[in-house]
């Protein structure tokens, strides 16, 4: 993996589309300083994800859009598009080129894209962390990061270790599974907090719904025993208006006996006279009274039964699977009803509410003012407890003190008569010691003594020394001088090599140089040096042949210059006399006679003066002279020239070497005496040393005897000065415990007196009003609960009807249909019905007429009263029979009327029993006589069964167990009292939401449980990864610190080895030659180079595909950049390293190379060439 290609369009300075082909190996960016060049290192740190301004060397992200020159107008975006070679497969991505593109709009917006696709800033990241390149960005060395890296602390170092280890992305794991864990947390507590709050509802929830539960199953023991009373009232019922007589039978009879009365009256009528013709009316009119009446009885039963039937007609023969519509909606109505009603016990209860509160307020603020006058009291008789509960524990208080005090002084006495025992015993001890030290300080005496004397022999030995080894110091000083000097003079007075070679052949009559063999007067070397000139520099010959054997004993090309030693006398000038100067030959001799002839031979003409004034006042009288100053000018008539310096030091050289050759034996012996004297003053002084010491420490014990004496004598004397204090204190102690018992006395007495004079204390305040006051508070407590009960009930009551209410109407609509079926057959029950009820009609106003004619009647029988009393009495006997046979019919009629009216109390009974059976239980009589008659076995509910069984134990029916049963249930219900019917089915909601809850806690706790193993398991892996990666980098860095800096040593240590997880990463570096670690105390170059040893290190344990170094050797010295170029070239096999540089021989190893350039137009412009192909030409 490599990058391939860079895109720049709009980015900074570079405003139009560039272009950058890059390949494997080192690329090296160069141009001018402000051309651009580090703008490619921002543009791809920028394509990569950078999101920090600062980092690029700005002050927001909006500067990295060209901004315009005074040429060229600003642009209104960005685009930067890095193209990636991923045959390597080092991108998890099917594609071998991967084109990472970012654009940013002026306006602000941004955008991402892969190969052309929109991308989020995260897939970017996370694409490029799999290749090892973190957001960090670690493989950019900009600008400026070299003392980043140096000035990081540990934990930013381990940062950039563990990005290029890859870590980042199992941090970023654990930081997003750290977060769920957070999320997750706080979804437990709210879960938590929820399923507390349904737990605490669920208690009263949970007993409401058991009493509800109690109550379904009471009110089912109570609907099958009243079911089963029913059922035996309708069977026992039906059983009696069977065994009632038939009426028509009874009829007849009465009807027969009506005949014979018929015929009875008929055979008196006929038998009578007119005279009983009243009589015969009387009775006409009694018995057609009586038959109206009978008639009119059968009327309204009948009419009663045609009422009865109509309303049984009316009920329709067959039930509906549920409620009529009708029936629904009149219940909803009758819901609505009672809804109306609910709201408005709602509001009187919410109102009695209210007003039981103001009244609890009220008793509250009364009971606050109670206790606030209760607490009063109470604190009143505290009090008065308090005070007299502190006068008794003074007195006891005085009391105990004055026991102390006597126990005190009473063991005082004993202990101040062995106090001044031990005085006299210490006073005693305290003179035998200051006898002791006075002994000690004479014998001290005599010890300065001997140490003063053996200190003033010291001082002398040692002054003696010094001066010796002053004086040996100065000779070996003057010695050593000397020994340069003559070593430095034998350096200047030396022959050049060429000479000496010369003299080495040994030849006959070549005695040496001719400067060697001169004498010249002391302060006219220089000046004889110059008249010489290049003479003295010759070698010198007795004879020519010695001259020319040494010629001959030379290379032809080599220069020899010999002077001819001469024994003729050649005239000069001297008896010239010079003004302010001498002749030369007089300052210049030689021993040899030949030599010397041949001086005045040469110097003959030469005069030496002492400046160029006087040379050139002699040349205008001798302009054959030759004049050479004391500073070495040499001066003819024709010529002007210095020369001879060398000469002239040289022989300077030589005289000086001579005297200090002289002078040195003398120094050697003086100096070698004075170092013989150092070492016995040295000796004699080690042993003044030794003698004073063994005196010190002669006086150093005198001293310590001396003090530990003095100390025993001032101990002795501090504990005599203890003891008399401690006799003081004891009169002291004496003296305040007697003021301490008459202060006791006189607290004791105060008490007493005050104990005496203080008022009896009550027991306790009367709490009687209190107390009523708090039932009050109490019960109205109790009575506002239990009115918020009730409010409370009102409100579910409200909501329960009119729950009940839409229920009831939405069934209604369902039985609407049902009920279309059945009016087919309804319609002939209700023509039946309305037959009947025409007929019950009829017979309520035959009923009518049959009263009006009985009203009629019985006036006529008033009035034909008196004529019946005269027709009894005509006919007493015939009356006598016909009442007996009218009371047979009389019989005969009341038994009939009595079996009818019973037989109809019979038929209504059934009936009412039947309307009940169809109201109460929701059966027909038949159906509940089937189900629940006394044929049938009862169930026992009281027995103790298990909960698998399917049905309860049975038992026969008996009557009286099953009333009692009834009225068992009954009383029960009472118990119970009210109960919310939705409880159960709350409850049971309610209960299912917890466990659901529960279920999710659960859930949520596996989870996080789970997260936290995922946790410990990337930490264990960050440990592993990071250890890995930080023994490696270690390694790395020892061995690249020693090849950057040669004999020095560097190494990477952890601040917290036993914390791999928080470890940080510490830096010791010690170049060769010097001792500090500290990087802060380095050179500029050498911190640079540590900077980039430590990145190097990274870069070659864990390698990334390419590097990027901006700039990072510009201050480092050509050997130091030798070393580092090598290790650029050690990268270079196993990634592409991009290198902004100004260094030449950085740009030299490079394979291609990218020149940046600005014109006037401020727009950066790039040129390439590939140097791999140039050197391949080449």
């Amino acid at each position: 993996m490599f990058l391939k290609t860079l895109s720049m369009r709009g980015f900074k300075s570079f405003a139009s589309a560039t272009r950058l082909e890059l390949e494997p190996g080192i690329t090296c960016v160069v141009g001018p300083n402000g051309s651009g060049k580090s703008n490619v290192v921002d543009a791809l740190a920028w394509v990569m994800g950078e999101q920090g301004a600062k980092n690029l060397r700005g002050g927001k992200m909006e500067d990295v859009i060209f901004a315009g020159t005074s040429k060229r107008q600003a642009l209104g975006r960005a685009e930067v598009s890095l193209t990636i070679d991923n045959t390597d497969g080092a991108i998890p991505i099917d594609y071998t080129e991967v084109t990472i593109s970012r654009t940013l709009f002026r306006s602000g917006g941004s955008e991402y894209a892969v190969n052309g696709a929109p991308a989020r800033l995260l897939d970017i990241q996370e694409l490029l962390s799999d290749s090892g390149l973190g957001k960090e960005m670690h493989v950019i060395v900009g600008q400026g990061q070299l003392d980043q890296v140096l000035h990081a602390d540990p934990f930013e170092r381990r940062g950039i270790i563990e990005e290029a280890a890859g870590v980042l992305k199992h941090r970023r794991r654990k930081e997003k599974a750290v977060r769920k864990l957070n999320g997750l947390q706080t979804n437990l507590d709210r879960l938590q907090d929820l399923r507390a709050e349904l737990a605490r509802q669920l208690g009263p929830l949970g007993r409401q719904a058991r009493a509800a539960q109690r109550a379904a199953t009471v009110q089912a023991e109570l609907r099958d025993a009243n079911a089963r009373l029913l059922a035996d009232d309708i069977v026992q019922t039906e059983a009696a208006l069977q065994n009632t007589g038939d009426a028509h039978t009874e009829s007849q009879q009465r009807q027969h006996l009506e005949a014979r009365i018929a015929q009875l009256e008929e055979e008196i009528s006929e038998a009578r006279t007119a005279a009983v013709k009243a009589e015969e009316e009387h009775d006409r009119l009694s018995q057609l009274l009586r038959r109206v009446g009978q008639a009119a009885t059968r009327a309204k039963a009948a009419a009663g039964r045609a009422r009865d039937r109509v309303e049984f007609l009316r009920t329709p023969a067959q039930k509906l699977s549920g409620d009529e519509p009708e029936a629904l909606l009149e219940r909803a109505e009758h819901f609505r009803g009672e809804l109306s009603d609910a709201e408005d016990q709602q509001s009187k209860r919410a109102q009695s509410l209210e007003e039981l509160a103001q009244t609890r307020s009220e008793i509250s603020g009364k009971l606050e003012q109670a206790e606030a006058a209760l607490k009063a009291a109470r604190a009143e008789i505290a009090e008065k407890v308090r005070i007299r509960a502190g006068l008794e524990s003074d007195v006891e208080t005085a009391n105990r003190a004055l026991e102390g005090i006597a126990r005190e002084k009473a063991d005082a006495a004993p202990a101040r008569d062995k106090l001044l025992a031990d005085i006299e015993a210490a006073r005693a001890e305290a003179q035998r010691a200051e006898a002791a030290a006075a002994e000690l300080e004479g014998d001290q005496t005599g010890i300065d003594d001997t140490v003063k004397a053996a200190a003033d022999a010291t001082a002398q030995a040692q002054k003696a020394f010094d001066e010796a080894s002053a004086r040996s110091a100065e000779l070996t000083g003057q010695l050593r001088k000397t020994e340069a000097r003559i070593e430095a003079l034998q350096l200047s007075a030396s022959h050049s090599a060429s000479a000496e070679d010369l003299l080495a052949l040994e030849i006959d009559g070549v005695t040496g140089r001719v400067e060697d063999l001169l004498e010249i007067e002391a302060g006219f070397e220089t000046a004889a040096a110059a008249a010489l000139g290049p003479f003295a520099q010759a070698l010198f010959a007795s004879s020519h042949a010695a001259g020319l054997a040494l010629l001959d004993s030379t290379d032809d090309g080599a220069d020899v210059d010999t002077v001819i030693g001469s024994t003729a006398q050649t005239s000069g000038p001297e008896a010239l006399e010079v003004s302010g100067g001498r002749r030369a030959v007089d300052v210049v001799a030689s021993t040899d006679p030949a030599l010397h002839a041949a001086l005045r031979s040469v110097l003959s003409h030469t005069v030496i003066v002492d400046d160029s004034d006087a040379a050139l006042a002699l040349l205008e009288d001798h302009p054959d002279l030759t004049c050479v100053t004391r500073a070495g000018t040499v001066i003819e008539a024709h010529r002007v020239r210095r020369s001879g310096r060398a000469e002239a030091a040289r022989a300077e050289a030589r005289n000086a070497l001579a005297e200090a050759q002289a002078g040195i034996g003398d120094l050697t012996r003086a100096a070698a005496d004075a170092s013989s004297e150092v070492e016995k003053l040295r000796e004699a002084l080690r042993t003044a040393r030794s003698d004073e010491q063994q005196a010190q420490e002669a006086r150093r014990d005198a001293e310590a005897q001396g003090i530990r004496a003095q100390g025993s004598v001032t101990a002795a004397k501090e504990r005599v000065q203890l003891l008399e204090a401690e006799i003081e204190r004891l009169d002291a102690r004496s003296a305040q415990l007697e003021e301490r018992r008459a202060q006791a006395e006189e607290q004791r007495d105060k008490a007493q007196a005050a104990l005496a004079g203080l008022d009896s204390v009550d027991a306790e305040p009367d709490t009687e009003d209190r107390d009523r006051l708090a039932q009050e508070h109490s019960q109205l407590g109790e009575e506002v609960m239990e009115a918020r009960i009730a409010a409370r009930s009102a409100d579910d009551r409200v909501r329960f009807l009119a729950d009940r209410i839409d229920s009831l109407r939405r069934k209604a609509r369902a039985q609407q249909a049902e009920r279309e079926r059945l009016q087919r057959e309804e319609q002939a029950r209700r023509l039946l019905a309305d037959r009947t009820e025409a007929a019950g009609a009829i017979a309520v106003e035959l009923a009518e007429h049959l009263a009006e004619r009985e009203k009629n009647a019985e006036a006529e029988h008033a009035r034909l009263q008196s004529s019946r009393a005269e027709a009894n009495q005509r006919a007493e006997k015939l009356r006598e029979s016909l009442e007996e046979l009218r009371g047979e019919s009389a019989k005969l009629a009341e038994a009939e009327h009595a079996a009818a009216l019973k037989r109809e109390r019979f038929v209504l009974k059934l009936e009412e029993l039947s309307r009940r059976a169809e109201q109460e239980i929701g059966l027909a009589a038949q159906n509940l006589v089937e189900q629940f008659g006394p044929h049938l076995d009862v169930p026992d509910f009281s027995a103790d069964v298990d909960s698998d069984a399917d049905e309860l134990p049975t038992r026969p029916f008996v009557r009286a167990e099953v009333e009692a049963a009834q009225k068992k249930a009954e009383r029960e219900m009472k118990r119970i009292g009210k109960v919310n019917p939705l409880a159960l089915e709350e409850f049971t909601a309610l209960q299912e939401r917890h466990d659901y809850l529960e279920k999710q806690i659960n859930d949520i706790e596996e989870t996080r449980e789970d997260l936290r193993g995922m946790v410990s398991q990337i930490d264990e892996l960050v440990k592993e990864v990071f250890a890995e990666a930080f023994a490696d980098t270690a390694r790395e860095f020892t061995d690249i610190f020693s090849r950057l800096f040669p004999g020095g040593e560097g190494s990477l240590s952890l601040t917290d080895p036993d914390d791999m997880l928080t470890t940080g990463v510490e830096v010791f570096a010690r170049p060769a030659g010097k001792r500090v670690r500290r990087l802060s105390l380095l050179s500029g170059g050498e911190r640079s180079l540590v900077a980039v040893a430590i990145l190097v290190a990274i870069f070659k344990a864990r390698p990334s595909p390419f590097y990027v170094m901006d700039e990072v050797e510009a201050a480092l010295d050509d050997a130091n950049l030798t070393r580092l170029l090598g290790v650029f070239k050690e990268l270079q096999e196993s990634s592409q390293l991009i290198v902004i540089t100004h260094q030449k021989r950085t740009m030299e190893i490079a394979d291609a190379l990218y020149g940046v350039t600005m014109g006037g137009d401020g727009i950066s412009k790039v040129v390439s060439q590939r140097l791999a192909d140039s050197r391949r030409g080449e």
